[in-house]
């Protein structure tokens, strides 16, 4: 029984340093993330022009989504061609 008792203990020992061992070691610096420069110029989206109107931009919203809704649906864009035909 007492070796028993001995060998439990023993196979505990192990675990238990090994959490000491961790919490006492310091963490390491975790460094800020590095900044992301700007964009340079040459490669910016162009300002819009001043023809646009926003209801243009609206409208082209508006079709991209039902376009993408036809394509989620599984719907064809071109719906009004006929299927082919075999003979």
């Amino acid at each position: 029984m007492l070796r028993n008792n001995v060998t439990g203990r023993a196979l505990m020992l192990p675990p238990l340093l090994l959490l000491l061992t961790a919490c006492a070691s310091k963490s390491p610096c975790l460094s800020s993330a590095p900044a992301i420069p700007p964009l340079p110029p040459e490669v910016r989206q162009p300002a819009t022009p001043s023809i646009c109107l926003p209801t243009c931009s609206a409208g082209l919203m508006h079709e991209r989504e039902s376009w993408r809704a036809s394509l989620m649906n599984g719907a064809s864009p071109a719906g009004n061609v006929k299927p082919i035909t075999t003979r």
